[in-house]
């Protein structure tokens, strides 16, 4: 019966792939204070168990098409927040970014030489004590274009799959370590103090800061117009104009025995026995005393729509505008930035950033031209403007430049980021256009990168024991020194060089290393979320920097 068993999983592959996958995420799920085992490492370790019960073979193209999938999407993510980081961020934290990941290739570098590292070993290494997963994926392309045979090929893939799971445990829990417990003590700092003075500094609140534009009383009232009020055969965008857009329509009835109210839009004529539903502040009415019209004291005709609207903020978005927001009864229930962390302190919203307003309908509608575009309503997935954007990135990591006789190329995971990038910049400029909601955002990157490592896992599963014992626990002392020397070393230079505050150095570090748990373990520990400011920029240039470091160390070991 076993064999029967082992024979229908190779010849369905598909099922085993997904019980890896299934398996793999409620391994994830395992955690012990700020480390999580996570979905990529438990689909992993799922996948090389599976994988020693027999030999899966499967297309390398459906892998492909899995990490393309996730790889596109993070430039996507990301790009915008890339390009801001250059403009906004201040130089000093891109520079801060930069030379982490500089740090972390050259050191990793000179270790594998000097201890005698393969390609595979290397890519794997520096995936997992970097806690850059995508670096799997990135080492699988440029290894498919080595010339070499295909059984090497598939050592070399277990061989940075295995790296990986050996070395990740530390490159997370390690690192956590050493930037909540162990960093502050270096700069000599009382971090919770450091804290305490930035965000009096920056006047940084730990909770929404509508407390800095307070709510005023909205009235609603409803009125019922004569035959001989000025505003008949007015549009409502008109009545809007007429009343300095402080008094908004939100309903409108035919008349006052009409049930349900009717649809309409800013060209909709105003005519006599019409009932409008108005929403304004109670002083802004007292403009209203001439209108002709009869007010309703009824509550189906006072009764309006409150709704939550996710908006976009594009450029035409001005901090100015937030105490109107407030003036009208909106509130901010939630602001995130482009890697989708949460901003707290509303003052410091920019283009990019997507905000939740909840209030009227009519009223958050009125108000959406001035802050960007509606990201409610754009739920269909432009999928024409994703896989063209991944045609390119192939076309871009199929390119191989040979200097010294040395092949260097992306591949075309690393030529799917870098597509991302620029699919994702410009989607920001032109938001109407290339779509991807955030929902399907995150299901191509979770499902498609650990659809991806759950294949890597059964190919590897075989080659599981013989490569462990080629490179044996070795690998574990060597990932822990690439896991801590870089992030000390840019410690100082954080400190020293650039002279950035603890908080900013601190948040800079858990950016440039990708580490959102380090990031999550200080921010519990301070209890702020001020290094978030540090955080977001070099978090999107860590992204990008680690992740091409696996074709690197390909070409280059």
């Amino acid at each position: 019966m076993w064999h029967s068993i082992i024979r229908f999983l190779t010849v369905n592959p598909s099922i085993a792939i997904f019980l890896c996958l299934g398996l793999g995420y409620l391994l994830g799920k395992v955690h012990y204070k700020s480390f999580a085992v996570g979905s990529t490492v438990g689909v992993l370790i799922i996948g090389l168990l599976v994988g020693q019960i027999a030999k899966f073979s499967i297309p390398a193209v459906l892998k492909n098409i899995f990490f393309d999938l996730f790889i596109f999407t993070i430039g996507y993510e990301v790009g915008p927040a890339f390009v801001r980081s250059f403009k906004k961020n201040g130089v000093r934290l891109v520079i801060d970014g930069c030379f982490f990941a500089a740090v972390a290739f050259l050191f990793a570098l000179i270790v594998f030489k000097v201890f005698h590292v393969g390609q595979g070993e290397g890519a794997g290494i520096l995936a997992g004590a970097l806690t850059q997963s995508a670096v799997i994926g990135t080492s699988a392309s440029s290894i498919s274009t080595l010339h070499i045979s295909h059984a090497a090929k598939l050592l070399m893939n277990s061989q940075v799959a295995i790296a990986y799971a050996i070395t990740y445990v530390f490159g997370t829990v390690g690192v956590v370590i050493f930037i909540k417990n162990i960093a502050p003590k270096i700069l000599g700092v009382d971090l919770k103090e450091e804290t305490k003075k930035v965000v009096e500094q920056l006047h940084y609140h730990a909770t929404a800061s509508e407390d800095a534009y307070p709510t005023n009383p909205v009235d609603v009232r409803a009125y019922q117009i004569h035959a001989g009020s000025p505003v008949v055969n007015w549009s409502i965008s008109h009545f809007e104009r007429h009343f300095h857009d402080k008094l908004v329509v939100e309903r409108m009835f035919v008349n006052a025995t009409t049930p349900t109210p009717m649809a309409f839009t800013g060209k909709t004529k105003i005519t006599p026995s019409t009932v409008i539903t108005v929403v304004g502040r109670s002083d802004d009415f007292v403009s209203a005393a001439d209108l002709g019209a009869t007010e309703m004291e009824e509550d189906r005709f006072r009764n309006i729509q409150m709704v939550k609207r996710t908006v976009k903020l594009t450029r035409v978005y001005s901090p100015a505008i937030l105490p109107a927001l407030a003036a009208k009864g909106l509130v901010i229930t939630a602001a995130k930035n482009q890697t989708d962390s949460s901003i707290d302190d509303f003052g410091k919203l920019h283009a990019g950033d997507s905000i939740t307003l909840f209030g009227p309908a009519k009223v958050i509608e009125h108000f959406i031209p001035s802050l960007g575009y509606d990201c409610s309503t754009g739920t269909q997935t432009d999928v024409s403007f994703l896989s063209i954007g991944i045609v390119v990135g192939i076309l871009i990591g199929s390119i191989v430049l040979t200097i010294k006789a040395i092949p260097l190329t992306l591949g075309a995971g690393g030529g799917a980021l870098f597509a991302g990038l620029f699919f994702g910049w410009w989607q920001d400029q032109h938001p109407r256009n290339g779509n991807i909601p955030a929902s399907v955002r995150w299901l191509l990157k979770s499902l498609g990168l650990n659809l991806f490592i759950g294949c890597v896992g059964l190919s590897a599963g075989a080659a599981f024991v013989p490569a462990l014992k080629q490179m044996g626990w070795g690998v574990l002392i060597i990932g822990a020194f690439v896991s801590i020397v870089p992030f000390l070393i840019t410690l100082l230079f954080g400190k020293y060089v650039l002279h950035l505050n603890a908080v900013d150095n601190i948040g800079s570090l858990c950016g440039s290393g990708t580490i959102t748990a380090a990031l999550n373990a200080v921010t519990e520990e301070e209890g702020s979320s001020v290094f978030a400011l540090a955080y977001t920029p070099t978090y999107a240039i860590g992204n990008i920097l680690l992740t091409i470091m696996g074709p690197l160390a390909i070409a280059l070991l």
